[in-house]
């Protein structure tokens, strides 16, 4: 199925991990002595949702220090994309971006990792375990619960993971705990903030962009996968349009996706010729019903061409990118470094 779309990254990524193993034991899964220049990290618990959080921040070196502040990009998998986007930053000269990676330290973290470990797990931490601590951590962040209409069977759970999530209480946790957090560390342009998130993440841009517009100047949410829950995250769009038409905000907006990511998003043959018989015939209503909505790029580019009709007040800019040769897993790299510039450059 395509709906853990960034397992192939991540499984690349662990199995690069994997192949340096710790030299100490210092709490962290896979030890590293590289960093990011002028960068930090705050660790917390959250007082909202409970969940430990890891904040990667990068500080522009070169770029001098705006009176207003340095503008933010607010990176959602900062645990995949934090590096990326902080040297995408630095390649704007002095318009560079503070940029602040969200996660949960759970590809690197055991304690974050054991506590996501299935009861009974009694098998050492590694990098499958990591990636699965992972993987439930960002469901949850995300997502929310489907529809019951709209829920696969019980035992492709395991193949399309989790179908809930807090996605509210996760976007207050960065309105409220790590934007103050990062602002009490750096000075920042509060009317010049940005949000970036791919695949689910992109998901749960749409989502900030529905029912938070105000709390960022730009959303970029890229690969988004608006079918999900039968594209439930479309049900603010309405009330959306008309804050822009009247004028009350405007946004900006740059929706991108992979010129090859999959139009089907239902299970795929691979995914069947896994199952049973029992499995498939059980299966059968819900890919049937699962193959009417929109797939990867129909979705985005509907989207993008909604939005982009509407008519806003002066700063309103709704622009759409179909990434070339760029599959879902790739597409989030590109993206980054298309966002920069039409966040921070472009007026």
């Amino acid at each position: 199925m395509t709906y853990r779309t960034c397992g192939a990254g991540l499984l690349l990524a662990m199995a690069i991990l994997a192949a340096h193993p710790a030299q100490a034991d210092d709490g962290r899964l896979f030890p590293a002595e590289a960093a990011i220049p002028n960068s930090r990290i705050i660790r917390f618990t959250s007082a909202i949702d409970k969940e430990p959080y890891t904040i990667q921040i990068s500080i522009p070196m070169f770029a001098p220090r705006p009176k207003a502040g340095y503008p933010v990009l607010y990176v959602l998998d900062g645990e995949l994309y934090f590096p990326e986007a902080a040297i995408a930053s630095d390649v704007l000269g002095d318009k560079a971006a503070v940029v602040v990676g969200i996660g949960h330290g759970a590809l690197n973290d055991k304690a974050v990792i054991a506590r996501q470990a299935k009861p009974g797990n009694a098998k050492p931490l590694d990098g499958a375990m990591a990636l699965e601590a992972f993987q439930t951590m960002r469901d949850y962040d995300f997502k929310w619960p489907v529809k019951p209409e709209h829920r696969a069977p019980a035992f492709a759970e395991k193949i399309i993971g989790p179908e809930t999530g807090d996605v509210d209480a996760f976007l207050a946790v960065i309105e409220k705990e790590i934007k103050p957090k990062v602002e009490a560390l750096v000075p920042i342009d509060r009317n010049n903030q940005a949000l970036f998130g791919h695949s689910s993440g992109g998901l749960a841009v749409v989502r900030a962009l529905f029912t938070e517009p105000t709390a960022f100047r730009t959303f970029i949410p890229a690969s988004p996968i608006v079918w999900y829950d039968g594209g439930a995250v479309l049900d603010d769009e309405k009330q959306f349009a008309a804050a822009v038409t009247t004028q009350r905000i405007a946004p900006r907006v740059l929706i991108t996706v992979g010129a090859l990511e999959p139009e089907n998003v239902g299970p795929g043959k691979n995914d069947l010729a896994r199952m049973t018989p029992a499995q498939r015939a059980e299966i059968a209503p819900y890919a049937k019903m699962v193959g009417t909505w929109p797939g990867m790029i129909t979705g985005a580019r509907e989207l993008a061409a909604r939005l982009k009709a509407l008519h806003g007040k002066p700063g309103y800019k709704v622009d759409y990118q179909l990434l070339a040769g760029q599959d879902h897993p790739s597409s989030a790299y590109v993206a980054i470094i298309r966002a920069m510039p039409f966040a921070f450059l472009e007026k």
